[in-house]
């Protein structure tokens, strides 16, 4: 039976992981944030799988889209795996 290749290819730059925003209180007695809970600053974090261990990376806002897209870029990259996979599964010598 001939071997078939295949080739997956991923829409663009992948990115494991998750991004999200956090309102933080930065703890200074005369800023805004410290008696006012709507006026929170805001940060950006990255969270994920280094070399086996987890791990989180503060982002600035312009890092957290970018990340975003990688990110859904990546999940969209694992379906097709995961299609591909099946497909073969369907195709195993078992079932032929």
């Amino acid at each position: 039976m001939p071997q078939q290749k295949i080739k997956i290819t991923s829409i663009g730059p992948i990115l494991p992981g998750s991004v999200y925003p956090s309102l933080i209180k930065c703890g200074k007695k005369n800023c805004r944030c410290y008696n006012d809970s709507s006026k929170r600053h805001i940060i950006y974090q990255w969270s994920g799988n280094i070399d086996g261990k987890n791990s989180s990376k503060g982002l600035t806002k312009k890092m957290y889209l970018e990340c975003k897209k990688r990110i859904a870029n990546y999940k969209k990259f694992q379906a097709k795996i995961k299609n591909t996979i099946d497909r073969s599964l369907n195709n195993a010598p078992w079932n032929e």
